[in-house]
């Protein structure tokens, strides 16, 4: 990795830091500059803008958790085993490098209507895995939104607990009490 690679790592781990600490809004270029020990136009040679470095971050995350999220699943081929795998890649990612998994978590909201719907999305994969079961007979047929936002919130609510204090350790340590509920909710038959 050579200087310039190193110094945008800086910056994107020094604004990161910062934009879970006290919010995109709040963070100024200036901040970010003094916690990367770099001058404050050294920013602006790797980003057009603070906007423009916090979307990318949040994009780059999302791309890559649904590209694994993806890659999880494929080498499995019942529904039980790719849940597994999909709550499992979603753990690690989230232990892996927390700071980035919250920043995605929290702004989501923020940015997600900025991304383009040809992007790979970590809700679409998990949709998709449920419809192909539905297709398949693997479990009955429901709505598929309102299924795939109760499995993707076993583990996204749990990290948010995680962000506010009330999860403490890494989440991987949760991951089969997650996969089973995931698993439940699946599973269980329409009332």
């Amino acid at each position: 990795m050579g200087k310039a690679d190193d110094t945008k790592k800086r910056v994107e781990r020094a604004a990161l830091t910062l934009f879970m600490a006290r919010g995109v809004a709040e963070t100024t270029t200036r901040e970010i500059a003094m916690a990367a020990s770099v001058a404050e136009g050294t920013i602006y040679r790797y980003f057009p803008s603070k906007d423009a470095l916090a979307l990318e971050l949040f994009t780059r995350h999302h791309v890559a958790l649904a590209e694994a999220l993806l890659q999880a699943q494929a080498a499995h081929k019942k529904l039980r085993q790719k849940c597994d795998a999909i709550v499992r890649c979603y753990c690690v990612w989230a232990d892996r490098d927390w700071i980035t998994f919250a920043y995605h978590l929290l702004t989501q909201h923020h940015f997600l209507a900025s991304l383009s719907e040809d992007l790979p999305n970590p809700v679409d994969v998990v949709s998709d895995v449920i419809a192909q079961a539905m297709a398949a007979g693997e479990i009955p047929r429901r709505d598929l939104h309102a299924l795939t936002a109760s499995v993707v919130g076993v583990v996204l609510q749990a990290a948010t607990f995680k962000v506010y204090g009330r999860i403490n350790g890494p989440l991987i340590d949760q991951a089969p009490l997650f996969a089973d509920s995931a698993w439940a909710i699946l599973s269980a038959k329409p009332s």
